[in-house]
């Protein structure tokens, strides 16, 4: 009989085996491709802007479900080659040549590999569309979302599955150089040599935990608000929470001590026993699981986030559906234009307002980034800034100002809370841009309207009708402002109206309006006087369908709704696909390692029977050991996942808003969800493992 009829044989005696080792690659290939070939889509890649933190985001978490993923089939893998361990330590035993063995494991694992790969990219294909449909059941469906095949995701699945081939093909190699045959035959039941745990080691992993995920999150923040500086390389810390992970589980799993319950610590004396002589390998395992389950909730935690920001968006009573502003000298829509246009539509109007505002320059203190530090800046009529008296405001939001002479207040959005850069209190002086008339001004509290706050930068003010006529007495058109504010009746209804008045009003733009979101005047001026080039006097592109970097953009928030949708549908997807394969490597992953714990104990539970041990005792240990393996990654997973997402909410501003808090309630729930579902795993796994040890 030849050596390929022999194998032949073996692989037929030995199915399972090469199944479930085929299964691992497969998933693999299979969750990472189908990811890649929706990310790396022409649709996704379209709406995700250059650079921005949900591309990193997706990035990083693909990259470590990447490794997870490598990890887990590299683990399974070991699985397989301790079933051949015996074959092949016969063969070498008979004479046969590893050279050869060497070959046979080969040409065995490429096409092992070939197969399963090339079956995980071609399913790839139709999970990415099935899963991207599954979404646009939920989300919003149109041309502009759908689903595009992009040749990079082939090309991503195609490396993964060539590294993961080179990963297995290095742990192939490994297994046959092995020189001492004995080593080879008894490495089913090779064990790891056991050290003493010492009692600080739990603490001491509590601590870096707390202190990688604290600096890491944290530092950067606390350096720019407590000491003015910029560090970088801060996520390095991150590590430090990885080693702290490994302490915890290693301490889980290791330590047991005689204590005062004699009584329990020998009747679980044979189960943590087992544990301990496995610690290192199942240790490394739990890390793995729990950086998959971590992922996994941060993920939904942040898709949450962005749905939780849409459902709010127009809730908030500070803004109003319909805000225009425009240079007052330019013809633009007017009261009327909007009024004619409402009645083809059948729109009824709600508090339609019009007033005019001013911008005048300002001298003001804020917050400047210079070498690595923040430090503070006197900024003396420095820029200009939209500027309305007490009747204008009050005429326009129906709420009381009260300002009083010399003295001015800051427009903020609801809820606002004070960044780093610019202080709402930050102004102390403004001055006429025409006449050089200026007058120093105190602050006096802050204003709530977020539709007139987002027409000026750093923010729009408020001050007397007195101070307001001085200001600006011989003061030119050309730093005049109308601004317009309404609300429609039947809001939801408002959308077909809202783009045709977009568009007339786009139409309407003339070369005084057509500026960028960042441009200034006052700032050209300046710098024009001293011969410098002014970086914000381009022309923005007003054919977009959505126009973001427009200084005049108008604020119709029916189609912020609308058209955003589209983009959080994307954004969305990415986080609960992340969701998906994360979680699905760690169910695989905790499965593989319950069958291994089964396999590599199989003749201690058939000594056990030996010596008495009725099946109550022995499926006693043998639960002890699979709900370890279940239940220490998912608590510690699931705590860290929810504690870092509560911490970066926190960390933003500094504290939680309304969203943030229904997020991480709704994570709360997600993190249930997941304990329920890996308990479904926990329990087909056992019922596997109990088939292997003869339960």
């Amino acid at each position: 009989m030849t050596m390929n009829k022999v194998f032949k044989k073996l692989r037929g005696r030995n199915k399972s085996q090469y199944r479930l080792l085929a299964f691992c690659i497969f998933l693999s290939v299979l969750l990472i491709s189908s990811f890649s070939f929706m990310y790396f889509g022409p649709t996704v890649q379209e709406f995700l802007p250059e650079g921005g933190d949900t591309r990193k985001l997706a990035s990083l978490l693909l990259s470590v479900t990447a490794a997870g993923c490598c990890i887990f089939t590299v683990y399974a893998s070991t699985l397989f080659f301790r079933y051949k361990s015996r074959e092949y330590g016969i063969f070498l035993a008979l004479g046969e040549p590893k050279k050869e063995l060497k070959k046979v494991l080969f040409t065995e694992l490429s096409i092992l590999c070939t197969a399963a790969s090339l079956v995980g990219i071609l399913c790839g294909i139709p999970a990415s569309y099935l899963i991207w449909k599954l979404f646009e059941a939920f989300l919003v469906s149109n041309g502009d979302t759908a689903y595009r095949f992009g040749f990079g995701g082939l090309l991503a699945g195609i490396l993964f599955a060539l590294l993961l081939s080179v990963f297995l093909g290095i742990t192939g190699r490994r297994f046959v150089n092995r020189t001492d045959i004995m080593d080879i035959l008894r490495s089913g039941q090779k064990t790891e040599m056991v050290k003493e745990i010492k009692p600080y080691t739990l603490p001491a992993g509590i601590a870096l935990i707390v202190a990688g995920i604290t600096l890491g999150g944290g530092l950067s923040i606390l350096a720019a608000y407590l000491f003015r500086r910029s560090l970088s390389g801060t996520n390095l810390f991150y590590l430090l929470a990885l080693l702290g992970i490994y302490l915890v589980l290693l301490s889980a799993v290791s330590q047991s001590r005689l204590g005062k319950n004699r009584r329990k610590f020998y009747k679980n004396m044979v189960s943590v026993s087992m544990m301990r002589f496995s610690a290192k390998s199942t240790t490394r395992n739990m890390c793995v699981i729990v950086l998959m389950l971590f992922s996994c909730i941060f993920s939904s935690f942040y898709g949450m986030l962005y749905i939780n920001n849409a459902t709010t968006l127009n809730r908030s009573g500070d803004l109003r559906a319909f805000a225009l502003h425009y240079p007052a000298k330019e013809d633009q829509l007017t009261k009327a234009d909007i009024e004619d246009t409402a009645r083809r539509y059948s729109v009824d109007l709600v508090d339609l307002k019009e007033e005019d505002g001013s911008n005048l320059v300002i001298s003001y203190k804020r917050v400047d980034y210079d070498d690595g530090k923040y430090i503070d800046v006197d900024a003396k009529e420095a820029k200009l800034a939209l500027f309305l008296s007490c009747e204008a405001y009050e005429n326009l939001t129906g709420e009381a100002a009260n300002v009083p002479s010399g003295s001015y207040r800051t427009v903020t959005p609801a809820d606002y809370k004070e960044n780093l850069w610019d202080y709402t209190d930050g102004l102390y002086a403004v001055t006429n841009p025409d006449t050089g008339e200026s007058q120093s001004l105190s602050f006096d509290g802050a204003l709530e309207a977020g539709s007139i706050y987002a027409m000026s930068a750093p923010y729009a003010y408020v001050i007397s009708d007195e101070d307001y006529a001085a200001l600006t007495k011989g003061l030119s058109p050309e730093y005049a402002e109308h601004i317009i504010l309404f609300d429609a009746k039947d809001y939801d209804s408002s959308y077909d109206f809202a783009k045709d008045l977009y568009s007339q009003y786009v139409s309407r733009a003339g070369e005084s309006s057509r500026h960028p979101k960042l441009y200034d005047s006052w700032e050209e001026r300046r710098l024009s006087e001293e011969g410098e080039t002014y970086g914000y006097s381009y022309q923005p592109d007003l054919t977009a369908d959505i126009i973001d970097d427009w200084k005049y953009a108008p604020q119709f928030t029916i189609i912020s709704k609308v058209d955003s949708m589209q983009l959080l549908s994307i954004y969305v997807m990415l986080c609960l696909y992340i969701f998906i394969i994360c979680l699905s490597a760690a169910a695989v992953m905790s499965y593989v390692r319950s069958v291994s714990i089964a396999e590599s104990n199989k003749n201690l539970f058939y000594n056990l029977e030996r010596l008495g041990a009725d099946r109550a005792y022995r499926d006693g240990i043998l639960k002890s050991q699979l709900s370890r393996i279940f239940r220490y990654p998912a608590a510690l997973g699931c705590l860290l996942g929810f504690s870092f997402s509560a911490f970066m909410s926190w960390s933003n501003d500094r504290r939680f808003t309304a969203d943030e808090l229904t997020t991480l309630a709704i994570a709360l729930g997600t993190i249930l969800l997941i304990l329920a579902f890996l308990s479904g795993v926990y329990y087909f796994s056992r019922a596997a493992a109990r088939r292997i040890v003869g339960l």
